[in-house]
């Protein structure tokens, strides 16, 4: 199948950090890219940094999601993390995909969505569904980001200690959103990724040790791993205003997390990329350079 790129790639949550990226990937590719937004000014941000049009709406104003995918050749959907209407959302979006006649729908789903979380059994049905929908389909199933430790670096320079709601002795195949979004565009641009599922992971099996292990390194100090403990992690999230169904997916997800971690292989990625996947030291030293 050849890929449609005379019309604009639509991409939804597109002022999410993984929307963002995917979307500036494909601008410094010189691709037309389509933004659904809900707020103007994040629209006009992606406006200024390359993207062709934007669409304001939400995921759940039906048609405002029928307006922002006629006219386009491909749809990369990736939905708000934890959304409580995800897989409606979905069978709205592969419904007006196959009405519009768009070439192929990418879905931005998670590692290992049959496990018992409620994040991930919503993907799993929306998985499904793309499936059964008729449409030509591609779905990238990404592991736990590196860039989660952006919002605590601070905390882990002041303290000395990397703390995650979780076993310290967890392990994660962490991957480089910037891998993901380069993964992403190359999925979107090149021939021949209609039905496939693709597993994208990182190169290591990291634990909070190892990660505590490989920041010492970089920072020249000891870096010690901790698990927060879960009613530090519901009283920090509800003073940041987290809704209530978000903390119970988080606490669902951190528990299943600090019994098994989550684990996927970097092949695929591998083949994705044409090289070797972002390391996680690698990863820091990028990043967080001044350190």
């Amino acid at each position: 199948m050849n890929v449609d790129l005379s019309r604009p790639i639509l991409v939804t949550g597109a002022s999410g950090k993984t929307g963002r990226s995917v979307v500036s990937r494909l601008v410094s590719g010189g691709v037309k890219v389509r933004v659904f937004v809900r707020r103007q000014e994040a629209g006009d941000e992606l406006l200024a940094s390359g993207a062709s049009e934007m669409v304001l709406g939400d995921l759940l104003d039906d048609d405002a999601l029928r307006s922002a995918i006629v006219g386009t050749g491909q749809i990369m959907h990736i939905c708000p993390p934890m959304h409580p209407a995800e897989d409606e959302i979905a069978a709205s979006i592969f419904a007006h995909g196959r009405d519009a006649g768009v070439s192929r729908l990418v879905l931005y789903s998670v590692l290992h969505p049959m496990i018992d979380v409620p994040h991930h059994r919503r993907k799993l049905i929306a998985e499904r569904a793309l499936i059964d929908s008729g449409l030509a389909y591609t779905i990238l199933q990404p592991c736990r980001y590196m860039q989660h430790l952006a919002p605590i670096w601070k905390e882990v320079v002041a303290t000395g200690i990397h703390r995650m709601p979780f076993a310290t002795d967890a392990a994660f195949s962490l991957v480089d959103l910037h891998d993901l979004a380069e993964a992403s565009c190359n999925v979107l641009t090149q021939a021949g990724h209609e039905f496939a599922t693709y597993q994208l992971c990182g190169p290591q099996r990291l634990s909070q040790i190892d990660c505590a292990e490989i920041l010492s390194r970089h920072l020249g100090r000891t870096i010690t791993a901790e698990a927060k403990p879960l009613e530090v992690f519901l009283g920090d999230a509800r003073k940041a205003g987290m809704p209530e169904p978000r903390i119970e997916t988080m606490s669902k997800m951190n528990a299943h997390y600090d019994a098994h971690g989550l684990l996927g292989n970097s092949n695929v990625l591998h083949w994705l990329l044409g090289r070797e996947p972002t390391n996680f030291a690698t990863y820091v030293a990028r990043d967080f350079p001044s350190a």
